[in-house]
This record gives C-alpha cells, sequence and structure tokens, in this order.
C-alpha cells in the first residue's frame, strides 16, 4: 500500500525506509487497540499518518533539527525521522502512555536521532530543544501554545502546522494542499506570530 501511495505521488522512498513506515503502521494499529492513539484505521492511517507527512518534509526540503509538539501517536515525527535527515527529531507528548508508544517504536525501528520528551511544550527546560523545524498535527495553534514554541526555536524556525481546515491562525501563513489529500499544511516562521 505504501509503495503505491508513494508511487502516485511521484515519490521515490528508498526500501528500508518503507520497511520502517510499515512497521510503524502495524505498531500503530497494534498499540492502538490498548491506547487510544488514532481513530484512523487501514489506507486513512497510511495516507494521513505516513504518506502525507513524507510528502510534505520532502516539498518543504526539511533538514536541521525537528521538534514535533504533541507528538501522541509519532506523526508527523516518526514518518519525517524515516524519510528526512534530520540531526534531531525531539517528540513532546505530556501523556505517559503515549511518550512510552514514541519512545517503544524508535527503538524498534532504530531511529536514533530521537528524543522523547515527556512534558507540555511550556514546561521543555530552555535551550534543550532549539528547531529549526516544528510541526503540529491534531494541536489547537491558540496564541499560548504559539508563544510557547518560542522557547524550542528561533525566529527563523518554521512552524508547520497540518490540518484540515481552510484558515490559519497566523496570517502571514503559506498554505500547502496534500494532493489527493484534505490535508491542508499552513507554514510560518516565529517572527511571524
Amino acid at each position: 500500500m505504501l509503495r503505491s501511495e508513494f508511487r502516485e505521488l511521484q515519490l521515490e522512498i528508498p526500501r528500508p525506509a518503507i520497511e520502517k513506515l510499515a512497521l510503524y503502521a502495524s505498531e500503530v494499529e497494534h498499540w492502538n487497540r490498548s491506547i487510544n492513539l488514532t481513530s484512523l484505521r487501514g489506507s486513512a492511517l497510511t495516507r494521513r499518518l505516513i504518506v502525507d507527512p513524507v510528502w510534505m518534509g520532502m516539498r518543504l526540503e526539511m533538514t536541521g533539527a525537528l521538534a514535533d509538539v504533541g507528538s501522541g501517536n509519532g506523526s508527523p515525527g516518526i514518518p519525517l525521522s524515516i524519510t528526512r535527515s534530520f540531526s534531531s527529531v525531539n517528540l513532546i507528548e505530556p501523556r505517559m502512555k503515549r511518550a512510552v508508544f514514541l519512545r517503544h517504536i524508535a527503538a524498534k525501528a532504530a531511529l536514533k536521532s530521537i528524543a522523547v520528551h515527556r512534558c507540555r511544550v511550556e514546561s521543555v527546560p530552555a535551550k534543550t530543544v532549539i528547531s529549526d523545524w516544528i510541526t503540529l498535527q491534531a494541536v489547537d495553534p491558540t496564541p499560548a501554545l504559539l508563544q510557547a514554541l518560542v522557547g524550542i526555536g528561533g525566529p527563523t524556525t518554521r512552524v508547520v502546522w497540518i490540518t484540515s481546515l481552510m484558515t490559519s491562525p497566523v496570517a502571514a501563513a503559506e498554505r500547502l494542499d496534500v494532493p489527493g489529500s484534505a490535508t491542508k499544511v499552513w507554514i510560518f516562521r516565529l517572527d511571524q506570530i
């Protein structure tokens, strides 16, 4: 299924990455039986949690350091860490069971650049996480949250909000539509909030 979806979007993903992405999808479905990671199943899970983020990461040419705020089920942080060359990936998730899942999948898929922080973004110790990119999915970018993001990035850090909403809370945000999907990607810099 993954190969077919990637081919349709004209993405060339190496076989080892596809195998890790398939492992991730399998683990999400397995863990979802005991903890609520997502309401998505089957092809909808594959598309929304894996294919859309991979396409977005390739399109935006994401590199450097990534912070995924509200990581929960691991998307987009896990798929991005598998398919992009990040120096570090920080998954920030306050709920213990989900943080345990994130640590499990990082170990099982041998994703060595990942660090899991079991806390709210507002509680990340100053200067321990500095990011070139910050991703938000299934997280409402309230004014308080947007201000908290300043603590994990710099003025040129780009925030990528993945949603289905047609409007962004940041007027200067640019919209990127994922082909064949209802997913909208809003991109803005921290100095624009």
